[in-house]
């Protein structure tokens, strides 16, 4: 732990949340001031007696509000030199946070996994050089890790093109999930797929249904999912076909999603998304079936630079619960680098801003284990 103090305050917006308590933890080990910030005073006091009890010399604070309503007065009144937005689901959320937060002087960084939301964000990239800060949209698992692996990959095995790339999560079934990640997968599930640059015909959410295998933990079920790399990663990789998905450890409640899926395609006036927090309950029936590993897989056919085939899967796991870890490392990295060396202004989405192994070495304490296949 580096309790050395760094200079540099972060409002962590969703601050005591699944990613964002891990952010908070990670940054005040880290020797930054970060406050926490959330509707409920009780939830982020709780968190803050929490790590102060594990690191003395942390500095925190907490201010909660509601970031759709008070957010400009508070950014006044705390000036943060950063502000990580973790309050989800980003899908049909409005881009004002983004917009307060440049306008008023400080960095910004999302975990955005809405494919609109952060094509959106694009569009603040003038007012970001203009006031000389910098903004990160999707810095998660996806597309900051995905990338990660595709460029170590590229190098390693010298690869020219990529034939096919299939990117792939599921969490383990007894694994922490708000009820923003619930409505993210409810929003898209059944529905026409936006295209993207290498797919061909119709897709739709949680369709096209695989079964994967992992190293170590137990194979899963996989379907399509909306992801903001679809978008983006063939903007920096030549990828002749490229797929995402996601899935569930229990097979039996990925079949049900799965069935839920299908008579939302077949014209059932059916709005899952509405009852979020009722199926996210009714999911939890299932917990007792189920473990807390997860994993994440980067599969790949591709060419290098002798035109030989080359075919290789990456595999990251998760056990014991640590698999919450993953998506916030981006934001911590991220927030290090901007406080800490600098990093150039604008708007930009995290690809290819993280290496594999800065990464990997965030999560060196995890329970968190890397392998390729092929």
């Amino acid at each position: 732990m580096n309790t050395r103090a760094k200079n540099g305050h972060v409002l962590v917006l969703g601050g005591y949340g699944t990613f964002g308590s891990r952010i908070v933890r990670a940054l005040c080990d880290k020797g930054y001031l970060v406050t926490i910030n959330g509707r409920h005073f009780h939830q982020a006091e709780a968190l803050k007696n929490n790590i102060m009890q594990d690191n003395i010399h942390a500095k925190i604070k907490v201010s909660c509000f509601d970031v759709n309503q008070q957010l400009g007065v508070h950014l006044n009144k705390l000036s943060p030199d950063l502000v990580i937005h973790t309050c989800g689901p980003f899908q049909d959320q409005q881009t004002h946070i983004v917009e307060l937060v440049l306008n008023a002087g400080a960095h910004y960084i999302d975990l955005a996994d809405s494919r609109d939301y952060v094509q959106h964000m694009m569009a603040f990239d003038d007012l970001a050089k203009t006031k000389n800060l910098t903004a990160i949209t999707a810095a998660s698992t996806v597309p900051a890790l995905s990338s990660a692996v595709l460029t170590h990959l590229q190098q390693q095995f010298q690869i020219q093109s990529f034939t096919q790339v299939k990117i792939g999560i599921s969490p383990g079934q007894r694994t922490p999930r708000g009820l923003a990640t619930t409505e993210a997968v409810l929003s898209y599930i059944g529905k026409p797929m936006k295209p993207w640059p290498s797919v061909k015909g119709k897709k739709y959410g949680w369709g096209d249904t695989y079964l994967q295998s992992y190293p170590s933990i137990k194979n899963r079920l996989m379907s399509n999912c909306e992801a903001p790399d679809l978008d983006l990663l063939p903007d920096y990789y030549d990828i002749e076909k490229l797929r995402f998905a996601a899935g569930m450890e229990s097979k039996l409640l990925h079949r049900c999603i799965s069935f839920l899926a299908w008579l939302i395609k077949m014209g059932l006036p059916i709005e899952p998304k509405k009852r979020a927090a009722g199926l996210l309950r009714a999911s939890r029936w299932f917990d007792r079936f189920g473990t807390t590993d997860g994993g994440m897989h980067v599969a790949m056919k591709a060419l290098n630079v002798t035109g030989e085939q080359i075919e290789k899967t990456w595999f990251i796991e998760a056990f014991g619960n640590h698999g919450p870890q993953i998506p916030a490392i981006p934001a911590i990295i991220m927030a290090d680098k901007i406080l800490s060396l600098g990093c150039q202004s604008g708007m930009m989405p995290c690809v290819n801003l993280i290496t594999l192994e800065a990464f990997l070495n965030e999560l060196e304490a995890f329970d968190i284990h890397t392998t390729i296949h092929g």
